[in-house]
Formats: C-alpha cells, sequence, structure tokens
C-alpha cells in the first residue's frame, strides 16, 4: 500500500463518527455451525412480512405486526438466493446443487398452499418443500433473478459464466432455455486461486425504464430516460425492454436486453446475437448493485418518493467486496450526453449494502456504516481526486451480514431488518441528524475521545480475556469430571467378570545382574466409550494370606482412548519375605486425582478443606486377581533330564521323629519346620506324586474351541499354562523349575475311572516333585484352576 492510500485511510477512519443507534432483537433463527456466509444470508421484507435465509435449509416467515416467527420452511438443501415476485405473489428459492422452489403466498405473505402433514415446532409451524413445489431443475445454477414472467440463472463453468434464460413454470421438469449466453472469465491478475476457491455468487438485477404511474416488481430499478438510453442503448429504450444487469465475483459487470425482439440477427442462423456488453470491471467480487437519485435530495419528498421506488433513478452504484463503490452517472457536454464512471473508498469488507434516498447503508461484520453520495454538482468538482475517500458514519451496530429497508423518514431517520451471524433478527433505528451533528467535530476533542474510548476497550478486552481463559478452564474442568462420573458409572454397575475397564497378569522370568528375578506385566484396557484422560493413576497392591505386609505400586495413566490399552511392569517381590510364597494377591485399582482438575484462580484451601487426605479423589475398584506357582514356573529348564540323583534315602517316620525332639527342645523356633521340609538336603529323594482326576466330559465343555488335530491332554496342557505353551506345541508333559529352584514335572494323561463296565472317562493330571513344599503348592494351584469348573 502506497503512502497516499495510508493517508486516505487515516482520513477516513478520522472522518468516521459514530450516532446513537437503537437495536432490538426480535428473534432467534437457526445458523450453520461457524455462522452463514453474508451470500448466502438474505432478508427480505413485503408489508408485514420478513423472509429470512441466513446460510441454512431453512426460510423463515416473521410478521413485524404480531412480532414473531409464524413459519419455516424446510428445504431439500441449503438455500443460496430467495426472491420475492409481487406480480405474481410468489417467492423464489435457489437450494445449493439442486435447482429453484417455488411458494404460493396469500395476501398476508404465508404459504398459500400447506403440505400434508406439517410439523410443530411451540408455535412455529415447519412446512416441508418437496420436489412438487421444483420449478427447475438444474443443479449447476449459483444466482438468478425472475423478472416479467422470466427466470434469469447464472452457471459457473471452468473458463466461463453462463446466462440461460426461462419461462416461468409451475411444473417440476428440467426445462429447456429459451435463450442462453457465455462469457469468458476475467479474473483479477493474480486472484484466479482466489476466485476458485471463493464461495461468492454472482448478483443479478432488473433494471426498467422509469415512466409515470406505473408500478413494478420491488427487484426492479428503475432510471431515468437520459440515463437508461446513454448507459443501456437506445435499441433498449426504443423496445422499452428491461435488462439485466449482473455483478460477478470475478468483478465484471455486465448487461443485456430480456427482450431480444429488434436486435441484429446472424446471416447465417437467424438467430438473434447473444452479446453480452461489459459494462465495467472492479477487480473484486460484486456485492451491490443499485440505484439512487442524487438530484432533489433536500427535498423531503425524495427520501420518501425514493424509498417507495416512485422516483426514476439518475445513478447506478456497483459495490465491491474490497470497499470499491463505483457510480455510473449521465453527462452532459457540448459533445452530448454520455455516460462518468466515478471510483471511491468505502471500508472493507463489504458484505451486504441498501440505499435508502442518496444515502448507501453498507455492513463490515464489525461495524453498520452510512455514505452520502455527493451530487452531480460536488461531483464535477471533484473530478481531479483519484479514488477519494468518502467519510462513514458509523451506527455501532456489528456482526450483521444481511439488511433490508422497513422504513425511512424525511429527517432522514431509517429503520432496518438486519441478520447477524450469529443467526438473530434484529430490528435497527439509526438516527441521521445526530450523526451529521457529530461529523463536525473539533480534531483535538475527537482525539481525547478516540483515546479515552481505546483505553477503556483494553480494560475490558484484558478483564474479557482473563474472564474468557476462566470459563474455558471451568468448562474443561466439568467436561473432565463428566468424562469421570461416566467412566465410574459402567464400571461400578458391570459385573466383576464383564468390567470394561479390566487387567491382565503375565509373570515372566528376567536376570538382573546374575539374579533371576520376576517380572509382572499388568496389560490394563479400556473398552468403554469414554476416554480415560489426565489425572488417573492404577494403582496395584500384592500380598500374601500369611502375611499382613504389603507391596504397592501406583502408575499415572496415558491417556487412553475406548478400545485402547497400556502395559505396566513391576518387579514381582513381596517385602519381609525371603521365599516367594503361593498364591500371591493382587487388587488393582483406579485412583482420580481432584488436583488435577482445580482451577488455578481458586484460592488456596486449607488440608482441612476440600484437597485433604481424606478428599483427594476417588478410587473405583477393579479387580481381584491371583497369581500362581503355575504363571512363575521356568518350563523345560532341561527337558528330558532326571532328578538330581538322591545320596541317602529319606525316611519320613525318621525325619518327623527328628523335628518333633526338636520342637520339644525349642517351643519357640516353630519357623524351622518350613527350613527343615523345604532343605535340598533332606528333600532331595525318589519323586513324590500327587494326582488329581476331573471327567473328560467337564474338559470337553472348557477346551471347545481346542485346535483340530490336538490331543486332549495337550489341550489341557495348554490350558493350564496359557502365556507359556503356543498351540503349536503339542506336548503331554512339562518339566519346570519354581522360583526358589524346586525341580517338578506335570504329565497329563487319559484314565477310566470305575468297573470296566461302567468306567467313566477322565483326564488325569500327575504332579511329581522331590520336593513336599513345591508339591503341595503346584496341587493347590492346580485343584484351584479346576474350582472354576
Amino acid at each position: 500500500m502506497s503512502s497516499a492510500d495510508h493517508n486516505n485511510t487515516a482520513l477516513a477512519l478520522a472522518l468516521t463518527a459514530g450516532t446513537m443507534s437503537s437495536v432490538r432483537y426480535l428473534a432467534a433463527l437457526q445458523r450453520p455451525a461457524h455462522g452463514p456466509a453474508s451470500d448466502q444470508a438474505q432478508v427480505i421484507r413485503w408489508e408485514r412480512a420478513v423472509y429470512v435465509s441466513n446460510g441454512t435449509r431453512f426460510v423463515s416467515l416473521y410478521d413485524m405486526k404480531t412480532r414473531r416467527v409464524m413459519a419455516v420452511h424446510l428445504f431439500p438443501a441449503k438455500v443460496w438466493h430467495i426472491e420475492l415476485v409481487l406480480s405474481t405473489r410468489q417467492i423464489y428459492v435457489l437450494c445449493a446443487k439442486n435447482g429453484i422452489y417455488f411458494i404460493d403466498l396469500d395476501e398476508e405473505g404465508r404459504c398459500l398452499k400447506e403440505h400434508d402433514h406439517p410439523t410443530s415446532v411451540g408455535n412455529v409451524k415447519i412446512l416441508s418443500v418437496g420436489m412438487e413445489s421444483c420449478c427447475l431443475c438444474d443443479p449447476s445454477i449459483c444466482a438468478f433473478t425472475v423478472a416479467h414472467g422470466i427466470v434469469v440463472t447464472a452457471s459457473k463453468h471452468p473458463e466461463n459464466w453462463g446466462i440461460k434464460l426461462f419461462h416461468c413454470s409451475d411444473k417440476p421438469a428440467s426445462v429447456t432455455p429459451f435463450r442462453e449466453m457465455k462469457f469468458s472469465i476475467k479474473p483479477p491478475p493474480g486472484a484466479i486461486k482466489e476466485l476458485k476457491d471463493s464461495g461468492v455468487h454472482p448478483l443479478l438485477q432488473c433494471v426498467t425504464l422509469w415512466k409515470e404511474n406505473e408500478s413494478s416488481d420491488n427487484c426492479s430499478l428503475k432510471l431515468q430516460p437520459s440515463l437508461f438510453t446513454a448507459v443501456l442503448g437506445l435499441d433498449c429504450a426504443l423496445l422499452e425492454s428491461p435488462v439485466i444487469l449482473c455483478g460477478f465475483p470475478d468483478g465484471q459487470v455486465v448487461c443485456f436486453p430480456l427482450n431480444a425482439a429488434g436486435l441484429p440477427r446472424s446471416g447465417n442462423s437467424g438467430t438473434p446475437l447473444e452479446c453480452v456488453r461489459v459494462l465495467y470491471h472492479l477487480e473484486q467480487p460484486v456485492v451491490f448493485i443499485g440505484a439512487t437519485r442524487l438530484e432533489l435530495q433536500s427535498s423531503e419528498s425524495a427520501h420518501s418518493s425514493m424509498s417507495n421506488g416512485t422516483l426514476a433513478s439518475d445513478c447506478l452504484l456497483f459495490i465491491g467486496c474490497g470497499g470499491l463503490l463505483v457510480t455510473l452517472t449521465q453527462l452532459n457536454n457540448t459533445q452530448g450526453t454520455t455516460c462518468e464512471f466515478r471510483e471511491y473508498r468505502l471500508q472493507a469488507p463489504v458484505s451486504c449494502a441498501l440505499c435508502c434516498g442518496s444515502n448507501v447503508y453498507y455492513s463490515t461484520c464489525s461495524d453498520l456504516l452510512s455514505v452520502t453520495i455527493p451530487p452531480l454538482a460536488k461531483m464535477d468538482s471533484t473530478r481531479t481526486q483519484h479514488n477519494p475517500i468518502m467519510p462513514s458514519v458509523s451506527h455501532s451496530v456489528t456482526m450483521v451480514v444481511a439488511i433490508a429497508l422497513t422504513s425511512c423518514s424525511p429527517d432522514g431517520d431509517v429503520e432496518l431488518v438486519a441478520v447477524s451471524n450469529r443467526g438473530k433478527l434484529l430490528l435497527c433505528k439509526l438516527n441521521r441528524k445526530q450523526s451529521k451533528a457529530q461529523v463536525g467535530l473539533l480534531g483535538s476533542r475527537s482525539g481525547k475521545q478516540i483515546k479515552a474510548l481505546l483505553s477503556g476497550i483494553g480494560t475490558v478486552s484484558d478483564r474479557v480475556s482473563k474472564l474468557r481463559s476462566i470459563l474455558d478452564q471451568k468448562t474443561r474442568c466439568l467436561m473432565a469430571l463428566n468424562q469421570v462420573s461416566s467412566l465410574i458409572r459402567l464400571i461400578l454397575t458391570a459385573s466383576p467378570a464383564e468390567c470394561p475397564v479390566h487387567c491382565q497378569v503375565k509373570v515372566s522370568w528376567t536376570n538382573i545382574v546374575g539374579t533371576n528375578c520376576f517380572v509382572a506385566a499388568c496389560k490394563l484396557k479400556n473398552n468403554t466409550d469414554c476416554v480415560l484422560e489426565k489425572g488417573w493413576t492404577l494403582c496395584v497392591s500384592l500380598w500374601r494370606d500369611s502375611c499382613d505386609n504389603r507391596t504397592s505400586y501406583s502408575f499415572p495413566l496415558p491417556k487412553l482412548l475406548p478400545g485402547e490399552y497400556t502395559e505396566l511392569c513391576f518387579p514381582l517381590s513381596i517385602q519381609s519375605s525371603r521365599d516367594f510364597e503361593f498364591p500371591i494377591n493382587m487388587a488393582c485399582t483406579l485412583f482420580y486425582s481432584f488436583k488435577d482438575i482445580s482451577t488455578d484462580n481458586e484460592p488456596s484451601v486449607s488440608p482441612t478443606d476440600l484437597f485433604n487426605i481424606h478428599k483427594q479423589g476417588i478410587c473405583v475398584p477393579l479387580q481381584d486377581l491371583s497369581i500362581d506357582i503355575l504363571q512363575c514356573l521356568r518350563l523345560n529348564p532341561r527337558a528330558g533330564h532326571p532328578f538330581s540323583p538322591v545320596t541317602s534315602p529319606w525316611d519320613v517316620v525318621e525325619s518327623f521323629l527328628k523335628m518333633s525332639n526338636r520342637i520339644k527342645r525349642n517351643m519357640g523356633e516353630l519357623s524351622h519346620i518350613t527350613e527343615d521340609v523345604g532343605n535340598p538336603r533332606v528333600n532331595v529323594t525318589v519323586s513324590l506324586k500327587v494326582t488329581v482326576r476331573v471327567s473328560a466330559h467337564l474338559f470337553s465343555q472348557v477346551l471347545q474351541n481346542r485346535k483340530s488335530g490336538e490331543s486332549v491332554c495337550s489341550s489341557v496342557l495348554r490350558w493350564l499354562f496359557p502365556d507359556k505353551l503356543t498351540s503349536a506345541e503339542n506336548k503331554e508333559e512339562v518339566h519346570a523349575v519354581t522360583p526358589s529352584g524346586r525341580e517338578l514335572f506335570l504329565r497329563v494323561r487319559e484314565v477310566s475311572v470305575g468297573e470296566s463296565s461302567t468306567a467313566i472317562p477322565a483326564i488325569e493330571v500327575e504332579i511329581g516333585s522331590p520336593h513336599l513344599d513345591a508339591l503341595a503348592c503346584m496341587h493347590m494351584a492346580v485343584i484351584s484352576r479346576f474350582g472354576v469348573f
């Protein structure tokens, strides 16, 4: 931007004055998730009825007399454009990539024919519009207008714009156009990509020749004959043909006559030459086409006449999204009547605009502003200035994306109906006299007011930012508590066997610094629909039945989405334990800390308050597991090797008598009994054996999913050691070593129990070991496994 542009921008901001505007909230309407786009929001007023579309599938009817929403029309797709035709009392609606629909209206603007089975929400009727109301099926249409019984559509093609003309039809069909025109897309230099990504649609407007005491649709702009002839040509003026003005996103403003009769014809086909005339190129998307009267603007009757459309306009207006305002007026000189284009600069970006007299009201979403078009005499005096910046009057109404004129008084007070980007329908009353008085404020006084205003805005902005951060933090806390309560409810209401958050334990041997030790891997899986966020901790507690001491571990959990799991490892040891004793009991608990969701802005609490030792969080019990000796064996340490040979036979009676004499000598040393029983020098002898028999029928029910071709004995053995034997190993006997070094074996075979005639098939599990303590522990573990039957 050049220095001149910076100066012009500063001048425009300095000349912007504020007015006391009255804004009244009317109704809340449906809106898209990110707010309506300015080119898709639209509001049309007809007497007491107001039709509103804001980028959804709904078109709402609001009654200005009763001040409530009377009906909502639901269309098959997102509404892009609506147009009211007073001559036929119809409203036409363009749906995105679908087609054009129409609705017949009664005298009060309500739907003349209601469809079957309308629904109601409160006192508002929801009327669905179907294919029976479609008058033109064409998904390529992106804009349209209806004038004099003709539907004019605009479509975008890869290299050109397309214009088609159809006769109005009440039948839903793919109608063939009776005229069709195409012309090239001409984007500004360097704006080809922006044009492809732009969501701005073309804008179509009908222009007619003004005649006294002749009414026309409210969508038509009526030009005085001299301007109409100078701009649109003598042929259109003589034929009194309406002319369609088209503004496109590439910046082109083109025109063509609606009536093709009398146009030059080609020598070959005899069809009219469909030439589209380019009036101007704004080099930015066109958002508004209008007309106003610059002469007689001081007359009190001029305002009311222009608002009612009874005076001829002597100026055409084109406004671009980037703030470029172009006026097209008639210029009389010695060479005859010609047209003159003038460019002015407005504040940008412009989202919507309208004309009332010589005033133009436009919105930048951040403010609602108004400018006054200078009369022709002043325009002639400022002809040498290039792109002058017009002083804008601020009305302090924000977030407006669509406006429509309700009334305009002779004093210049204007009443507008507006739609905000939050889906609110507003009634705005703008005081023009006060704005004129404020434009004349002295520079020093304005500077002080602006400085005070900016200071106040900064203070309020800081407070809003702080409050917003606190609100966001509290919102996150409430969301986290909601997740926590939902997860706790799922865990507590489920049965222990079907707990949605469960643990699985697997024990493995490892060697650390030449010492064998055990490591337990706890796999925690989240099978709920909730997320385990930060703040959850898994607590694992280990203990033996013969000892009150416990060993506890706690693991802060990572974020676990539904269906995910995490694996946590810890050493398998019990405090004050010289040897492993089985079973080892294990309790898993989830703990959630409230400290992780406390806000930083809360005052510090005392230890007796919310965050004391008893109120730090909440505990949720998950599972009580048991680790038996079967999970801690090391299989096949030396497969095929017999047990160590005995050096001397072990007499059970003799051993018992020796221990009895020792007990008599020292009754306090009972712990030596287990030491002698577990002493390798005493216990190493021929293998001791125990057997456990279980019905083969029960095993067949448990082992229904066994591998084909696998023996029952091998399946039973793999069932006892699920983490140590794979399906590829077809074994019926295993050798193992306990954590304390005791050797043992386990053999499975099929036997028959009972007499030969009444024999019952059974599965026999034989356990053998030269160590009595290992044999007893193994026997108890196998019986506990069979207890699940």
